[in-house]
Order: structure tokens, then sequence, then C-alpha cells
């Protein structure tokens, strides 16, 4: 530990570089906070200065927040979004975020974004105990986010609800026999 302690264990998990490393951009005087601060379109408070990746805390125009995701996919798109705003196209990163894992004989999906008690209801949709389920977290009665557990192929439509911003019926979310293409007809 920081302090010359010791902990004892068997095994250690070990998160590199979760501390976006901001320091040129504040020496720079770019406005910082969790990373470099940036609008939709990636560009910083030097209207000339763009940031990308995992140290971008953008302005998500869905989710109509900051957020800083730190996964590959933002470093693989959010370069594209920068460019075309830097050649004065009309661009805004508005993907979904979205994680996976496979963990032993456990697979999961994630997309949307909700903070630690930034939902007011959580629906599970499937057979938890057989751990093959959706779980969804709610607020105000629309989807932030959607974690789908050993169910596949749904993962596309959970982004599609999430960026609908539609209000659901929480009884048809939680049953399996109703469609999730549904909570997108108009």
């Amino acid at each position: 530990m920081a302090d010359g302690s010791h902990v004892p264990a068997e095994a250690v998990i070990v998160g590199v570089g979760i501390t976006p490393n901001a320091q040129l951009a504040s020496d720079a005087g770019l406005e910082v906070g969790n990373g470099v601060v940036v609008d939709a379109r990636l560009r910083s408070s030097d209207p000339d200065i763009y940031a990308a990746g995992d140290v971008a805390n953008a302005y998500h125009p869905v989710l109509g927040r900051h957020i800083r995701v730190e996964h590959w996919a933002n470093a693989l798109h959010q370069p594209q979004t920068a460019a075309r705003a830097m050649l004065g196209q009309d661009a805004a990163y508005d993907l979904v975020p979205y994680f996976y894992t496979d963990q032993y004989d456990l697979g999961m999906e994630y997309a949307g974004y909700v903070e630690p008690g930034g939902y007011d209801q959580v629906v599970f949709r499937g057979d938890v105990a057989r751990r093959e389920f959706i779980a969804f977290w709610l607020g105000g009665g629309r989807v932030l986010a959607g974690m789908n557990v050993n169910v596949w192929d749904v993962n596309d439509t959970i982004q599609a609800i999430v960026r609908s911003g539609r209000t659901v019926d929480t009884g048809r979310l939680a049953d399996p026999g109703v469609p999730l293409e549904e909570f997108l007809a108009d």
C-alpha cells in the first residue's frame, strides 16, 4: 500500500490507467475535469484543440451530460467525429456506450450509461436463477441502460431503446414474450 503496509491476498486485480492524464491539457490552459472537457464535437475549451479517447470527458447529446468512457470503442470511433468537426462538417459523437465481458460461463453486454443511484428502478426480463436474463436500469420510466446476460443478439435493440428516450411499460418490458422491438415502434 502507499503507506508501506501489506494486504494478504491469493489473487490481485490491478486496474492501470484509470486516472486520465490531462496534465498537458491543464498546462495548456484547457478546461479539465475527469479528463479534457469537450463538447459533442470533441472540441475543448480552446476551439482549435480537440480531444478523443479515454482522456475526453465529452458531452453526450443522447445522454444529456458529460461522460468519460474508458473503452477502446471511443479511441476507435471518436477521432472520426473530431476530424469531421475540424473540417467544419456537422458532427457529434453520440454512440451509446457499450461494454462486454465473458467470465467463465457468463457472457455479458452492457449498453447505456447510469451512475450508481442514478436510476429509480431495475427491471429483470428472463430467468435470473438460470443466469439468462436482461437487466434494465430505468429513470423516470425511460431505459437508461441494459445488460444482457447469456442472452444474445439483443444488444443493438437495447442500444436503440436507450437512444429512443421513450418511456416504457415496465410490465411488458419484463415479459420475455414481448419482442424488444415493440419498444421502438411508433
